[in-house]
């Protein structure tokens, strides 16, 4: 019996990256690398990121957005169109392409296909020194992309609302949480990819929007779990950003200061204490405080000063470097007595 154009109920679905492409044949590297804006050096090992019908989408799509039919003209064209379709959602989800205007596709840019790859599939087995050049091509990438908005804050002057760019009490966070309809969790792309801790990183939260529900990735829950997530990533010693309160954010992150791609860029930038914004100081209250320094073993920039501890009965109490501290108020929520004011700057 004659199968009918685009009638796939007669053979069954390819499986999960099996490859569409009849013949096996792949497009140049090159090509692919040029057309989604790789760097020269990964050149060699792009088959880890993209399967060989990938790389033939890629490459059909060097020159623009093209819609389903003429994808499976040039890609496909044995396949069936249901089966076209099914591999062009999934090479979305894999951010291997974007959606484009008029129901078409566009080629994804390696940035976006890298940290999908990073959430989800793994270094692989890219030799280390291609993992430390990843790692520093996408933080300067990052640095760039943020520069403008750095240099604008150093001045003064106002800026566009950006992720990530403010210092957030736990408090001020779980207020946020409770205003969302939505929330996405994801993993952590700077921890994925910096690799400096060993903090969890299954705490990235996003809102709503094409940000928020990235290529259709990540797990919706309510904000309470989301709350319960942010507890628990502040209780191991990780600093929560986002944007000022009040003002429309994508999300809300988890931070360390040593893979955190916003407090990496202050660093080089010249702008700490200024990306991220910090917005409270500590203040340590004598009476309250039993001298156990808590605080300092939290403070992720090392603005508590230990103790000497108790002398004949009297307490010794730490003390805040105020120039040192960047408001992030992981000393105060792991103080046992509660003796930790922050004060607004």
């Amino acid at each position: 019996m004659a199968m009918k154009q685009g009638d796939t109920s007669l053979r069954p679905m390819p499986a999960p990256g099996e490859s569409i492409v009849q013949d096996s044949t792949t497009a140049s590297l090159s090509l692919v690398a040029q057309a989604v804006g790789a760097p020269e050096f990964v050149l060699a090992y792009l088959d880890r990121f993209y399967e060989p019908a990938e790389t033939a989408l890629v490459a059909a799509l060097a020159d623009g957005p093209l819609g389903v039919t003429a994808l499976r003209r040039l890609v496909a064209p044995d396949a069936a169109r249901g089966e076209v379709r099914a591999f062009l959602e999934r090479a979305f989800r894999r951010s291997v392409v974007d959606r484009a205007p008029r129901g078409r596709y566009a080629a994804a840019s390696f940035h976006d296909r890298f940290v999908v790859w990073i959430f989800f599939e793994g270094w692989l087995d890219l030799p280390d020194d291609v993992r430390d050049r990843l790692r520093e091509w996408e933080l300067s990438s990052y640095v760039e992309q943020a520069r403008p908005y750095v240099e604008a804050a150093k001045a003064g002057r106002p800026i566009d609302p950006i992720e990530n760019h403010t210092y957030l009490l736990l408090d001020e966070v779980e207020t946020i949480l409770n205003a969302q309809e939505h929330v996405y969790l994801f993993p952590c792309d700077c921890r994925a990819i910096m690799g400096r801790c060993h903090k969890p990183t299954l705490n990235c939260l996003r809102f709503e929007g094409p940000h928020g529900h990235y290529h259709e990735l990540g797990w919706e829950i309510s904000p309470q779990r989301a709350i319960d997530n942010v507890r628990e990533a502040n209780r191991q010693g990780l600093m929560h950003t986002g944007g000022l309160p009040g003002t429309p954010m994508r999300g809300i992150c988890t931070c360390c200061p040593d893979c955190c791609f916003p407090q990496l860029a202050g660093e080089r930038l010249d702008a700490v204490k200024r990306w991220p914004l910090a917005r409270y100081v500590a203040r340590i209250e004598a009476a309250a405080c039993d001298g156990c320094n808590h605080c300092a073993a939290r403070c992720p920039f090392a603005a508590v000063v230990r103790s000497a501890g108790p002398t004949h009965g009297e307490v010794a109490v730490p003390a805040i470097d105020r120039a040192l501290c960047r408001g992030c108020g992981l000393c105060a929520t792991g103080c046992r007595r509660a003796a930790i004011v922050m004060d607004p700057l």
